[in-house]
């Protein structure tokens, strides 16, 4: 999968997709990144990629053209997200559809947000939660992680068929050494060996775990 990352600060991304999972999808050719800063699609000699809004208000708007020409350099027809607060929220069914894409734009707004008319050159808008950042870069990583997670051959092939939001339940507990920890201790279940009642143990769990936490998925 190939991502590109339209983004005023490609500085920050350095540090994360060179770590862990992300370091090693790379080192087995499974994703690959390019980054396009608007500011080398600017016409003046400040390379000034916002200005202030129409009708007034605070903070500065990131100007269309620059975006959109940073859009028209990447060679095809990738995938284009905007992340915006206003999109839709991203989850994990949202995730095993977009892992099908070969190529995926990720636009990174920043200041008091980007020209509107930049959503009529985008396939998708798409938000992280119900919060506002400073900047997209953020949610730009989260979604690659997100998605590079599922690909093939990046971790094992087992690991998201029963994790969180894999299906409409929450994952259950887990637990590892040591057996107890100031008086807190890993249940029985887990310790006898059989695997038919670890097997429901952990259903129960899942479901019970789900009403605590994150009761609107069992509507």
């Amino acid at each position: 999968m190939k991502f590109y990352i339209v983004t005023l600060f490609p500085e920050i991304f350095p540090p994360v997709l060179n770590s862990s999972i992300l370091k090693r999808a790379q080192a087995r050719k499974l994703i690959s990144f390019s980054f396009i800063n608007p500011r080398d699609f600017t016409s003046d000699n400040y390379h000034t990629v916002d200005d202030k809004p129409y009708g007034g208000g605070p903070g500065m708007v990131m100007k269309v053209e620059p975006i959109v020409k940073s859009l028209e350099s990447i060679p095809g027809k990738p995938y284009k997200i905007l992340l915006s607060a206003s999109g839709q929220t991203f989850t994990q069914q949202k995730a095993k559809r977009l892992k099908a894409k070969s190529e995926i734009v990720l636009i990174c707004g920043h200041y008091e947000g980007v020209d509107a008319r930049v959503e009529d050159f985008v396939d998708e808008i798409i938000s992280i939660g119900d919060f506002v950042l400073t900047g997209g870069e953020i949610a730009a990583l989260a979604i690659v992680d997100s998605l590079t997670r599922l690909l093939p051959g990046a971790i094992n092939i087992k690991s998201p068929q029963k994790e969180s939001f894999s299906k409409k339940t929450l994952e259950h507990e887990q637990y590892t050494r040591p057996e107890v920890f100031r008086h807190l201790k890993v249940p029985k279940v887990l310790l006898a060996g059989n695997h038919k009642e670890i097997e429901n143990w952990r259903e129960k769990q899942s479901v019970k775990r789900t009403k605590k936490f994150h009761a609107d998925l069992l509507k």
